[in-house]
């Protein structure tokens, strides 16, 4: 039972991940923390993305779950993937 709950809740998370990596597209705004300053882009793509991604690589290796690793890499990589899925949709 607590196998179910805790896959459930991954798979919950893992969509909060594929809605966070689609916000750039629907919110743009600046702020600034500290003397930086910050673009929500920037933010999910460069900071907050990849550090979920190394999160889900740690999980993945002691929940030994193939899925979780192919979705920590994706999201180490999501400026990238971005890059590119825009350039193929866009053309060049």
């Amino acid at each position: 039972m607590k196998t179910r709950l805790r896959d459930k809740i991954l798979v919950l998370i893992s969509l909060f991940v594929v809605v966070l990596w689609l916000s750039p597209n629907w919110i743009n705004f600046s702020f600034s923390i500290g003397l930086h300053s910050y673009n929500w882009t920037t933010f999910v793509l460069f900071i907050l993305l990849p550090l979920v991604g190394l999160g889900y690589l740690v999980l993945a290796f002691f929940e030994r779950k193939w899925w979780l690793f192919f979705l920590g890499l994706a999201c180490i990589f999501a400026f990238p993937i971005t890059m590119a899925v825009g350039s193929f949709l866009l053309g060049p």
